[in-house]
């Protein structure tokens, strides 16, 4: 009886709203997505007779930029910690995870924010020794190898791309490129990606993937939105054909609908997610450290968003469903009675990406609240820390 008292009184707190001027932030784990890098492939020069722009770095490599972003990043979300009271200064060693996946970028972009989020402190980054082996907690491939569960996951990816509508983004696409002046129209005859087929790529231990027009046209817009916030001059972003906000969103629906074919799924998201989801579940339930910030990919947040049942949302000013720099921030606030849970979406703008314009409490990066299916929130976005927990079926 007292337990069902106390759970009845705990639905009643939520539905009236949280106080929140009696609230204390208690801890914050983020999963975030590296920065601005260098295109992933530096073999794109097939797809147009126009020559590409150079990179000072390799393909996929954090660029001086990047880590300057990252750096802006770090010192805002330092400012707001020593706001809320929960870190102030150097933190312990026991307080504080900053854990990378083994990729140059990604361990590169969790050193940036550390060296200013937390400088001159004795804050190290996290990650496996081998460098050469994707780490197993955000290695984001479908873990469980039946070729029943295999066939159900590539009808659904299947699925999608038959319900793609990208005719307009293509097309656009191939006019920036004039792909029919390419060697790729020359020597394969690809010269229409609305004529190609989009087929499903699926290996055991890789990532699922496609072939074809959907391939090609995210590696190539990924290609122009990386040079733009790179911040070179707009006549070498996409030879200046982008021109209008329209024709970006256009084109960055190529990306999206990538993302959605290959992560967003029923059923092998929660496969792809579960040993990072498990890896966060248990920091909650040691409660400790206090502030921890885990640094993947746009796949890893595409599949833990999708396999925890987040409710739709929609970020502004930006290209991208994942942006590059932007974190999933979920924060365990606490009163004299009970702990709430808060998931924000922080995320810079393409312009503060672009300008690398300075993060402040008074100039924030952009901020969006978010609401998962089975956890009720208030109108301040706080749902019961305890219903949070129950969701964890890793």
């Amino acid at each position: 009886m007292a337990v069902k008292l106390i759970v009845f009184l705990c639905v009643i707190v939520i539905s009236k709203g949280v106080d929140i001027g009696s609230l204390k932030l208690d801890q914050v784990l983020i999963l975030s997505r590296h920065n601005v890098r260098t295109p992933l492939t530096d073999s794109l020069e097939k797809y147009t007779p126009k020559p590409w722009p150079k990179w000072n770095e390799s393909a996929g490599i954090l660029t001086q930029k990047g880590a300057l972003l990252e750096g802006i990043m770090g010192k805002y979300i330092s400012e707001w910690l020593d706001n809320e009271d929960l870190i102030e200064g150097c933190p312990e060693q026991k307080e504080v995870l900053i854990y990378a996946n083994t990729k140059s970028r990604t361990i590169a972009t969790a050193q940036a924010f550390v060296d200013s989020a937390f400088q001159n402190c004795n804050v190290t980054v996290r990650h496996l020794e081998d460098l050469t082996v994707f780490d197993p907690v955000f290695l984001p491939i479908v873990h469980n190898n039946s070729e029943i569960f295999s066939n159900q996951i590539g009808e659904e990816m299947r699925a999608k791309i038959k319900d793609l509508n990208l005719t307009e983004s293509y097309s656009e696409l191939a006019k920036i490129l004039k792909i029919e002046e390419a060697d790729i129209c020359k020597s394969l005859y690809l010269c229409d990606l609305n004529i190609a087929q989009t087929e499903v790529v699926l290996e055991v231990g890789e990532e699922p993937n496609v072939s074809g027009p959907l391939f090609i046209g995210n590696a190539i817009v990924d290609a122009f939105i990386m040079s733009y916030y790179e911040g070179m001059p707009l006549e070498d972003v996409a030879w200046g054909q982008i021109q209008t906000p329209e024709q970006w969103e256009l084109l960055a629906k190529i990306s999206k609908e990538n993302q959605n074919v290959r992560f967003n799924l029923t059923l092998g998201s929660k496969d792809i997610a579960g040993p990072l989801i498990k890896y966060m579940y248990n920091i909650f339930e040691d409660k400790s450290p206090k502030f921890t910030m885990l640094v993947g990919h746009d796949s890893n947040l595409n599949s833990v968003i999708r396999a925890l049942e987040f409710k739709p949302f929609k970020l502004s000013e930006q290209f991208e469903p994942y942006p590059i720099g932007g974190k999933l921030m979920f924060q365990k606030w606490v009163d004299s009675t009970n702990e709430y849970l808060k998931i924000e979406y922080l995320y810079p703008s393409t312009s503060q990406l672009r300008n690398a314009e300075i993060l402040s409490l008074s100039h924030p990066p952009k901020k969006v609240l978010l609401e998962l299916k089975d956890c009720k929130t208030d109108s301040n976005g706080f749902c019961l820390f305890s219903d949070f927990m129950k969701l964890n079926v890793y």
